[in-house]
């Protein structure tokens, strides 16, 4: 009787064995993440995960790249050096421009007419080893919250024996008209005035605490009061747990030294009209099972669930848990999270899916020169912007990706 029963033991195993697991439900999403993105598809075939370096937004259902070029005006002993920033549309390749440095072409104007012995480089010419004025500006993306992007541009202008003169401040661009948004298009013009008066206010105390510093005769060339500026116009846009933040940043103009953001506190407005349809792309904290504090994207069919991941570098795990708690994990990616772009939730574009799979594989070629990192913009500039040890002409302008710096927590 026991060796009849062996057989049939052994069938219910091999049965078991061969049971196909439990799909993960179906998903299909783009995640923001530090300097990359990262595509994130669930079907019966498995799940999916595929990263490149590179910014993307998602506007009105279409998919666009931003990317930003090197403007060069430079002549033999100076060094003249803007940028742009662009939108490239995945699917017609159609680039349009967002933010364009024109301190710099004044600034060359300027050295040219002063300078009429002296003309402008060609491409594939070397300027001096030690130019007399270095003058670059940076343009750097901040964050993209719907259809709004907010950037920041630095500019910075050495000049040996001369007047040094560096400028900060910020703004924000609608990518759809690839104009200049004020704060009363993005949030209504009552709460915009409140926004405003409250920015003012910080401001004023503010004003007053460096005034009192440069009363101090061993402080006042540090402090630098009569640099800076309140511009209702400098500001960037926010999440903090699914709520639209403004953040104003004041303007300096004409500082000695290198000119670093001044930002007020953020202001807490009323959800516009189009939060709504955005808000979605962030999460929520919730208590996990086993008590930890973790962040949720909710959908219909699943929770898309963020948490410390155990690593040395910052960096997020990532999961898809569906409604009888069953997990599906996807990997991690850098933190913070700045947002979930949701594919199905938006009109199906022709052509989508086979623009962004060609994206993907166009920024994995990017090399690191071609890269902008944020954060290291400003303390290490590539070879050719370094300051004074190596004061080369840059190479030909050549398209540089970008990715949004993080300021405070946008994400998990």
């Amino acid at each position: 009787m026991r060796a009849r029963l062996v057989p049939l033991v052994l069938l219910s195993v091999a049965c078991q064995r061969a049971r196909p697991p439990v799909p993960a439900p179906p998903a299909e999403f783009i995640v923001a993440a530090a300097d990359s993105v990262f595509w994130i598809r669930s079907d019966a075939d498995g799940i999916r995960v595929r990263g490149a370096p590179m910014v993307l937004a998602q506007i009105g259902g279409r998919f666009a790249e931003l990317y930003v070029s090197d403007a060069d005006y430079s002549f033999y002993d100076a060094v003249f050096i803007g940028q742009r920033l662009f939108k490239r549309d995945i699917v017609s390749g159609d680039s349009v421009q967002l933010v364009v440095d024109t301190l710099m072409p004044a600034l060359a104007r300027a050295y040219a007419a002063a300078n009429p012995e002296e003309r402008p480089l060609d491409a594939d010419e070397q300027g001096s080893e030690n130019p007399r004025t270095v003058a670059t500006g940076d343009v750097t993306v901040l964050d993209v919250v719907g259809p709004w992007l907010s950037y920041e541009h630095l500019t910075d202008v050495d000049v040996v024996g001369g007047a040094n003169s560096h400028g900060a401040r910020r703004g924000v661009v609608d990518l759809r008209t690839a104009s200049a948004a004020p704060l009363d298009a993005i949030i209504g013009a009552a709460a915009a005035r409140r926004a405003v008066a409250a920015a003012r206010t910080e401001w004023g105390a503010l004003r007053d605490s460096l005034a009192l510093l440069a009363a101090d005769s061993t402080l006042a060339a540090s402090s630098g009061a009569d640099r800076f500026a309140f511009d209702p116009r400098s500001f960037s846009l926010g999440v903090l747990d699914r709520a639209l933040q403004v953040r104003f940043a004041v303007t300096q103009t004409g500082a000695e030294e290198e000119a670093g953001v001044l930002e007020l506190g953020h202001v807490e407005v009323d959800q516009p009209d189009w939060w709504a349809a955005v808000s979605n792309g962030y999460p929520i904290d919730a208590q996990a099972p086993d008590g930890a504090v973790e962040r949720v994207w909710a959908r219909e069919d699943f929770v898309l669930v963020g948490r410390a991941a155990d690593s040395p570098q910052a960096r997020v795990s990532l999961a898809i848990r569906d409604a009888a708690g069953s997990e599906w994990r996807l990997g991690s990616v850098p933190s913070p999270i700045q947002r979930v772009m949701w594919i199905g939730d938006t009109a199906d574009v022709p052509g989508m899916r086979a623009a962004l799979t060609k994206a993907f594989n166009d920024a994995s070629f990017y090399s690191g020169e071609n890269r902008i990192v944020n954060h290291t913009l400003r303390g290490q500039r590539p070879e050719s912007f370094v300051r004074p040890a190596s004061r080369r002409r840059a190479a030909p302008p050549t398209p540089r990706r970008i990715a949004p710096r993080a300021r405070v927590r946008t994400g998990a």
